[in-house]
């Protein structure tokens, strides 16, 4: 079985095709295939060009999770909270929600809720919506010393060393989302982190079980992904 995962990025869709695509088929004797798809953001008909990666709004997000769904098979999607466009499903209630959890699972629900209205022959338990909390940088909280292994100056050392001691504690997911203290925003203050295909190295050290056991709203989507083989 297909289960096409539309990323927002090309970090979050090297994540997925170099570690979570194996775990997740060796969970499932692989039956389950993930074949991820950076987000188409825009189209240059006269150029022929396809421009992917961020996320500007939901209607983009939706003609991606729409233009999958004519295949019939199951898809998820991998979308940072922190800087979501606000025109997303529920996005105009989450002032009322006091966890940040609960606010992306509503925000999971609504976004369900308008693609099956749009979608009305897509199966019901296809679609698994999955919005990071807060970005996908927060995986690299669940195990901070793996960064040392690839990001060698003495100076990235000693930004490290300060990294694990400023985050003592926190949950992955609970890494605030303000501009100067995002997951991301941390990383690049301590090391010469970029976003692309090659930060995933560290995530395949720390693995995805350790990653589960730090991030239970990650965790909470992998057991969705390896269930729906079964349902």
């Amino acid at each position: 079985m297909n289960v096409h995962v539309i990323c927002e990025g090309n970090s979050e869709n090297a994540f997925v095709r170099q570690v979570l695509c194996p775990y997740v088929g060796e969970m499932t004797a692989w039956s389950i295939n993930l074949l991820p798809s950076t987000l188409i953001t825009s189209r240059d008909a006269k150029h022929g060009r396809v421009y992917r990666g961020g996320l500007i709004n939901y209607r983009q997000a939706e003609n991606n999770i729409l233009r999958f769904a004519a295949y019939g098979e199951p898809i998820t999607t991998m979308f940072d909270f922190y800087r979501l466009p606000v025109d997303f499903p529920g996005y105009a209630d989450i002032d009322s929600i006091n966890e940040d959890v609960d606010k992306v699972k509503h925000m999971e629900s609504k976004m369900a809720e308008v693609v099956y209205e749009k979608a009305s022959a897509f199966r019901r338990d296809y679609f698994i919506p999955y919005i990071q909390l807060h970005e996908f940088e927060a995986l690299f909280f669940s195990d901070l010393t793996k960064l040392k292994s690839y990001y060698l100056s003495d100076r990235e050392q000693r930004g490290i060393d300060a990294l694990i001691k400023e985050t003592n504690g926190m949950m992955p997911e609970d890494i605030d989302r303000g501009e100067a203290t995002a997951p991301a925003r941390r990383l690049m203050d301590a090391m010469r982190y970029q976003k692309g295909s090659t930060v995933v190295y560290p995530l395949s050290d720390i693995g995805i079980d350790h990653m589960r056991r730090k991030c239970p709203h990650f965790n909470d989507w992998i057991s969705r992904m390896i269930g729906i083989h079964s349902a």
